[in-house]
């Protein structure tokens, strides 16, 4: 019988990372009672978020793994739509605050934080479900972002599995994507979260 970690490393990597993330993939980080100004505070965190890891990712190589990279890696104009109809000023986009990052991000990486991309995506029409019993105006003019796969989530989804299981090129690095996407998914937590404290909209 081969030993329990040889057994795990040659799993797939999605159903890897996904074991390996249960404990830190948050799908309730915007959940209860919500008013207008939690969701475009949600929004604004999420802005600040996509604004910074599109551009770390599109300066990576994840386009030789995942062929249609380029199409998933546009949240953040969509995010952009859903906040000025939430009555921010396209002025105010340049000057919100966004998620830090101190390196680049190697090819192994780059996967990880795709993986925490695209589940969060893929959670976006369940959430705006939930949201439209509770704010459905603002849900029909601003979830963009929420619906931006629409019925074809779970299509791009198992694509990305089919990609990321397939990749020749990711080899023995399976671990650093999965530490990545580990580290992804505790820092977006932080930084949706980490404005829950405060009593105002930064706008």
């Amino acid at each position: 019988m081969p030993h329990a970690n040889v057994a795990q490393r040659t799993s797939p990597l999605m159903v890897r990372l996904r074991d390996a993330t249960a404990m830190v993939r948050d799908r309730e980080l915007l959940s209860g009672r919500v008013s207008w100004l939690d969701y475009r505070l949600y929004l604004l965190r999420m802005y600040g978020f996509h604004a910074t890891i599109e551009g770390l990712l599109k300066s990576s190589q994840v386009a030789t793994v995942i062929p249609d990279a380029g199409m998933r890696n546009h949240k953040t104009a969509l995010l952009a739509h859903d906040l000025i109809a939430l009555h921010v000023h396209p002025r105010e986009l340049a000057q919100l605050p966004r998620m830090t990052f101190t390196a680049s991000l190697a090819l192994p990486e780059a996967l990880g934080w795709t993986y925490v991309v695209e589940c969060t995506t893929l959670s976006g029409k369940q959430l705006a479900r939930h949201l439209a019993r509770q704010i459905p105006a603002e849900i029909q003019s601003a979830s963009a972002y929420l619906g931006c796969y629409g019925d074809e989530a779970p299509e791009r989804w198992r694509e990305l599995g089919v990609a990321l299981d397939g990749s020749e090129q990711i080899g023995c690095d399976g671990d650093r994507v999965i530490a990545a996407a580990r580290d992804g998914f505790l820092q977006l937590r932080a930084w949706v979260l980490g404005a829950a404290g405060a009593s105002t909209s930064p706008l």
